[in-house]
Parts: structure tokens; sequence; C-alpha cells
């Protein structure tokens, strides 16, 4: 078969078999007639021959001996990309909007040789025609093109761009600010709450707003559409501008400013609004990254309630740690040592007192010295277990001793940590309420990938 390049069409005599797959015959012969082409009605007449799909067999044997005659072959995937190469995409996305073709439209977005940013203007132009996404079979053939194309799921799940879920997964996970546009506008598509984890989002706009490569133009449609749902989510966007994070504010909502606190998006002029609302606060003295002069501006005028949610910031340092142990409130004791900041001395201080609650508190320290794990299962103590089991830094041989207590909420705990040892996880897996909590472990994930050679 010829190539494009090597093939001079100007004044060729044109014979074109069977038809196009990813582009209709009539444009292909626009196409050729561009170049200069002239078509023929008799394969005898040709000194070019496209071959297209579907080609009679007789007509096959035909073409093959007037190939070896000299005459040119090209092939129709050839020819298809020759054409989206080397398209007028200016052109046809004006006819398109002038015409609503969107027969064509459709033809063209299942066009594989088309750039991603093509792509993303004709999906642009679609009409859904107000019915959901996977409600009718024109809508359904374009959302499929959409996830074959950007959805890495399908994969390993080939199946996935053929439910409207595809679209969902499409939207959490591209890179491309241009198609999170075009997915915005898009009819509306949810998800079950039903299975939704905490601060997931449910809705195909709820994802694009928390999506942190949704452009600024979103972000700020978003904002003029004023839809509750979106703007919490918009809120917890970990690219947003602080500009967009003030006018956010200003809304004076409350799960709108509590997603601020939570991803962080605020500067130091926020803080003190935060603090002047007790909710507010108490969520900011959680998750504000701490620095000396915050802590000890903050931690001066803080009461015990207020101290024992101080005492919850992972970003506590070690000194900070030792001045909040020395208030000796219990609560901020509790977590303080789950902490993996705290210091080995204190950890040591607190071992000796051999208290259940402290007990519990330091199993889910990830930090501890493997003695320690140890020294922690050896109590025999239920809940120490269980805060054990939950702990991804137990030592393997920990987490296999617990595998042996064969208990319903340490096995699912278990069956969740990243640490468990492989050969642990395998038995579990032929239980079916644990299949799915197995599936979920991102270790096993990668021990599957490997084995299948991914």
């Amino acid at each position: 078969m010829a190539t494009m390049k090597n093939i001079q069409l100007e004044n060729k005599n044109i014979y074109f078999t069977g038809r196009g797959d990813r582009i209709e015959k009539e444009e292909l012969e626009k196409f050729l007639i561009q170049k200069g082409g002239i078509f023929v009605t008799s394969l005898n007449d040709a000194s070019v021959i496209i071959q297209g799909k579907y080609t009679p067999i007789h007509l096959e044997d035909e073409i093959y001996l007037l190939s070896k005659n000299g005459v040119k072959i090209i092939s129709i995937d050839v020819l298809e990309e020759d054409f989206s190469l080397n398209l007028d995409v200016d052109s046809i996305l004006m006819a398109i909007k002038i015409s609503k073709d969107n027969d064509r439209l459709i033809k063209l977005l299942g066009n594989d040789f088309f750039s991603d940013d093509v792509f993303i203007k004709l999906l642009k132009l679609y009409d859904f025609k107000n019915d959901d996404i996977y409600d009718s079979d024109d809508n359904r053939d374009v959302c499929t093109k959409m996830v074959e194309r950007f959805c890495s799921l399908i994969e390993t799940n080939h199946n996935i761009q053929y439910a409207p879920i595809g679209v969902y997964y499409t939207a959490l996970e591209t890179t491309n600010s241009k198609l999170l546009e075009v997915i915005y506008n898009m009819p509306e598509y949810k998800i079950s709450r039903k299975n939704a984890q905490e601060d997931q989002p449910i809705s195909l706009k709820e994802v694009v707003a928390l999506n942190p490569n949704s452009s600024k133009l979103i972000h700020n449609q978003i904002l003029k559409n004023s839809k509750i749902n979106e703007l919490i989510f918009l809120a917890l966007n970990e690219t947003l501008s602080l500009s967009i994070a003030k006018k956010l504010f200003d809304r004076d909502d409350e799960k709108i400013n509590l997603s601020l606190i939570k991803a962080s998006n605020y500067d130091d002029s926020l803080i003190s609004e935060f603090l002047k609302d007790s909710k507010l606060k108490k969520e900011l003295l959680k998750v504000i990254e701490l620095t000396d002069v915050l802590f000890i501006s903050l931690f001066a005028d803080l009461d015990d309630v207020n101290i024992i949610y101080l005492s919850m910031n992972n970003t506590l340092d070690m000194k900070m740690i030792d001045q909040i142990f020395d208030k000796n409130i219990d609560n901020t004791n509790i977590n303080l040592l789950k902490n993996s900041n705290c210091s080995k001395e204190r950890i040591n201080q607190f071992i000796k007192q051999n208290d259940k609650i402290y007990n519990i508190s330091m199993a889910h320290n990830t930090n501890l010295e493997n003695e320690l794990y140890e020294y922690l299962y050896a109590l025999n103590d239920y809940d120490v277990n269980l805060s054990l089991a939950n702990n991804a830094s137990s030592t393997k041989q920990v987490l296999t001793k617990l595998s042996n207590l064969n208990d319903k909420y340490i096995n699912e705990a278990l069956c969740a940590n990243t640490n468990t040892p492989i050969n642990i996880l395998l038995q579990y897996q032929y239980d079916g309420g644990l299949k799915n909590i197995i599936s979920n472990n991102n270790s096993f994930r990668e021990f599957t990938r490997k084995m299948v050679g991914m």
C-alpha cells in the first residue's frame, strides 16, 4: 500500500472502492478533488485506487493485479489519516455551527486521527438536546468516544465507556481544562449518594469544580451559577486562586468556609475572620499549617476546649507537642500520643502508665519503634489490637499475628491496611465480605497489576 506523501493526485484518475470508516465517503471525495484528482467510474481507467472498507472480494483480486502493473493503491486508513491531519478545522467547525448537522458531527467525533484539541472543539458543538448523557443512541455514542479517548480506566475495565459512570471518571482524572469546560456544560449526571465517600462529588459539575485542572473561566462560571454544592467543592479545589477563595468567603456560608479551611484555601487575612466564629475556629485549629510564630499567638489565647482541637493538628512539631502536654488535659494527651512527631520520651512516659485509652492512642501512632508495636500487641487488648490492625506502620509480624485472631472487625482493618502481607490478603479475597475492601487496597492493586504484567 502506498502512502499519501508518495503520490501526486493532481490530474490523476481516481477510483474509489468500498467506503470510509471514520469519515463520510463524500467528504473524502471532496478532499481528493481539492487535491486535483479526477474520479473515474471504471477500475481499468484508474491510475490511483482508494481501497475502502468492505471492498468486494472480486474487486480485491483485480486491484491486486493492477497494483502489479504500477497502479497506485491507497488504503482508506492512510487517506483518512491524511485527511484528518490536513483538515481545515475552522471551516468544518463553522459549517457545523451553521448547519447544526449533528450526524456529520458524530461521524467526525469518531475519527481517532484527530488530536485531542480538535476532538474537544467538535465536542463543544454537539447538541445533547436536553436529554441525559446516555438517554439516546447519539448521546451514548458521543460519550463513549470521549471516554475511550480520555479515561485510563478502560485499560482495566473495557466496559466502562458504555455506562455514564465512564464520563464521571473521565471528569475526575482528566488534566485537560478545555475538556472540563465542555463536561461542565453537558447535561447533568449524578452517581448514587448511597455509595459515595465523605467529600466525594456526586454530580459531574461538582467533579469539575473539584478537579484541580479546571480553569479560572469555569471557576467564575460556578460562582455566577451560585449552586451551593458546586461552590462547596470549588472551595476544596487545591489550585483555587486566592481571589476566588475571597469571593467564596464573602458569601458568608458556613459549609463553604469549612471547605476553604479544610483545603487551606485562604491567606493570613482570613485567619482572623475564621477565629471569630466558634465552629470555624475549631476546624481551623485542627488543620492550619503551624509555624512557631502562629502557634505561639494561637496557643496563648486558647481555652482548654480549643486546645483539644489544636492537639489534633498534624503539623505540630515536637516542641509544640510538649508545650500542650504540659497542660495535662486528658483529651489532648490522647490526640498527641497519636501524632507521629510525639517524642520517644513522651511515649515511654505514657507506656509506663499502662492506661487502656492511652495504649489505644499509641497503637495509632505511625512512628513508634518496632518493639513498641510488639509490646502493645502483647497486652492482648481487643481495642488496642484493632488500632494496630488499622496502623499502616504496624510491623508485618504484628499484622500476621492479628490475622491469626480471625476476628471480623480486625480482618476488615487488615484488608484495608497497605502494610498487611500479600499472602494474608490473598487468603481474605475469597471472603465475599472482605473482597471489596481488598480491591481498594493500593498495595494489593499494585500486586495484581504486576502479576498481569501491567
